[in-house]
């Protein structure tokens, strides 16, 4: 981003975010959506990942090297990365290096 009054979105707000998409993909309630479990346990298929991860980098103004929920498949543990990556000033998320 160029834009200098940009703020990195927080982990909360990245969470809140992909809960509220996930509800409504879903169609369940906010609270059926479980943080810590992956997306698959959940009932998103391939087709809802693919949309999710281009709807979640225009939110975020970004761009993922990969689709990061194959290495963080919980909202929990990619609301935790991408807050990480962001508040680093990154615009271009890299797969995590091993």
């Amino acid at each position: 981003m160029t834009n200098s009054a940009y703020t990195p979105r927080t982990e909360d707000a990245i969470r809140h975010w992909m809960v509220d998409k996930l509800s409504e993909r879903l169609r369940v309630e906010p609270t059926a959506i479980r943080l810590d479990e992956p997306l698959v346990a959940l009932g998103v298929d391939s087709m809802q990942f693919v949309v999710l991860v281009g709807e979640l980098e225009d939110w975020l103004g970004c761009r993922f090297a990969s689709n990061p929920l194959l290495d963080y498949p919980s909202v929990n543990a990619l609301s935790q990365y991408l807050a990480r990556q962001l508040q680093t000033g990154k615009t271009v998320i890299d797969p995590p290096s091993d």
